[in-house]
């Protein structure tokens, strides 16, 4: 699938750091773990646009922010679909350990089945609980249901 870029780099920031972090500076780890992806590709860029108005990244006159940059830029939307795909992969991965979760089609904390399987066995190991859904989030003790732990 990615055959035709000269280097992809895509980085996580796992619920941990997520919640001990907070999402900027998660943001910020994430984005400089893809660098350094690229680097180890042999790759460098000596700009980076990111699709926003913020510079999570801290990356000085290197970062260039542009609102809606998927719509004007081919290599932003390109990283754009490499990221979604990559996400919904291991979301369908997570899935099989999580099934009342529907993590394989699953668009979000906002989703009406995610949020009764929230609702009835709270969060797993791989929820961030500093997200702001979690805080008004109380479940009932429900037996968890069979995969991982539960965290």
């Amino acid at each position: 699938m990615l055959d035709w870029a000269v280097a992809v780099g895509v980085g996580h920031a796992g619920p941990e750091e997520c919640d001990e972090l907070g999402m900027t500076a998660a943001l910020r780890l994430a984005g400089r773990r893809a660098l350094a992806g690229l680097a180890r590709q042999g790759a460098e860029p000596d700009r980076v646009v990111l699709d926003g108005r913020h510079d999570y990244l801290g990356l000085g006159d290197r970062v260039i922010t542009r609102v809606k940059a998927d719509a004007s830029s081919t290599a932003v939307a390109a990283a754009s679909v490499v990221a979604k795909v990559t996400r919904d992969r291991l979301m369908v991965e997570e899935a099989v350990h999580f099934p009342p979760y529907d993590f394989e089609s699953n668009v979000g904390y906002p989703a009406p089945r995610h949020q009764a399987a929230l609702a009835g066995y709270g969060p797993t190991s791989i929820h961030r609980r500093s997200w702001v859904f979690m805080e008004s989030l109380v479940w009932r003790a429900l037996p968890p249901p069979p995969g991982r732990l539960f965290a």
